[in-house]
């Protein structure tokens, strides 16, 4: 299955590269993290989900959050 950030990488026709560069981070940093083998702070996922247009729960988390702030759990859809 092919990772969320892969997808919107190829969607925008941009190699591993271009799209770290545009973000000011390593290849390295962004590779590992399209793999899921490095975590994203909450500051790069909010930088990489404005450069996909796109949001932080589409990108890293699927269609549907979860919202527990409260002791009843909110199922959000974002179909």
């Amino acid at each position: 299955m092919m990772s969320k950030l892969k997808h919107y990488r190829k969607m925008f026709n941009q190699t591993q590269q271009e799209v770290a560069n545009n973000l000011g981070i390593s290849i390295s940093t962004y590779a590992q993290a399209e793999r899921g083998q490095k975590g994203v702070s909450d500051k790069l996922k909010i930088k990489m989900a404005k450069y996909f247009h796109t949001t932080v729960g589409i990108l890293f988390f699927g269609d549907t959050i979860t919202n527990s702030n409260s002791s009843n759990e909110k199922v959000i859809s974002n179909k």
